[in-house]
């Protein structure tokens, strides 16, 4: 097993986790959650999301215990006005900051140290990329530049963006008291992540925006307070306890 990674002041380390092909030790990692993950996992009707969730959960366990050496049941969490977790200071809250997202076959986990983040991944799924969805969540500014995209990069632009004010969104921890109109991020084919345009409340601090490589067919992006990151891709695998850095 390769050594578990140091993470300093400006690193940001995110997870690759795949959500697929642990049948065989879907018991084993369901015993790593608190009853409450193992409440919330229930009440997936399929077992393919119950299954992912418990991954997800028990991988994000897994990972952030190694960093603050706490077994992985003893890590707690407190939970903010809607919903954003945090790790209690007595399992290394405040030190390390952690955000989770998940969609189809894979999750993200990104940690950093000291810094407010939020990470999103999504599946690209042309069904929902349309404009009256657009209309529906996006600021008019993104409205007009998704409509200027041509047709068959369209997907690929519309999720860009969602990821982008998605994860804005988590870094926040506002949840769904934040309109996703409210803000602008930069998107289309060859435009560099940027946030154009932030709400009031959160413009007393520097956000940067970065896009993620992403498995094919996926689109994921990073929002983190500061600037000069240093950001690491890993991959987390399970059945053979491999920490594997995919990126130096």
């Amino acid at each position: 097993m390769q050594a578990f990674p140091n993470l300093s002041a400006g690193d940001v380390h995110i997870w690759q986790i795949a959500l697929s092909g642990y049948q065989r030790s879907i018991h084993t990692l369901r015993s790593w959650l608190s009853p409450d993950e193992i409440q919330r996992a229930e009440r997936f009707h399929f077992d393919r999301h119950r299954e992912s969730f418990i991954v997800a959960h028990a991988a994000m366990r897994q990972i952030l215990a190694r960093y603050v050496n706490v077994a992985p049941l003893r890590l707690a969490f407190l939970f903010g006005e809607q919903g954003k977790p945090e790790l209690v200071s007595e399992c290394g809250g405040g030190h390390i900051r952690f955000n989770l997202s998940h969609s189809g076959n894979f999750a993200l986990l990104a940690v950093a140290e000291g810094l407010t983040l939020g990470v999103d991944i999504e599946r690209v799924n042309t069904e929902f990329a349309g404009q009256e969805i657009a209309q529906r969540f996006f600021s008019s500014h993104e409205v007009m530049t998704l409509g200027a995209v041509a047709a068959d990069a369209r997907a690929d632009a519309f999720f860009s963006c969602w990821t982008r004010k998605e994860a804005f969104i988590k870094a926040l921890g506002g949840g769904l008291s934040i309109p996703l109109d409210s803000f602008d991020v930069a998107f289309g084919p060859d435009v560099p992540p940027a946030l154009l345009r932030v709400p009031a409340t959160a413009e007393a601090r520097p956000w940067r925006l970065y896009d993620i490589p992403a498995p094919p067919g996926y689109k994921a992006a990073l929002v983190i307070e500061g600037e000069n990151h240093r950001l690491r891709q890993l991959q987390w695998e399970s059945d053979s306890d491999v920490l594997a850095a995919t990126h130096p």
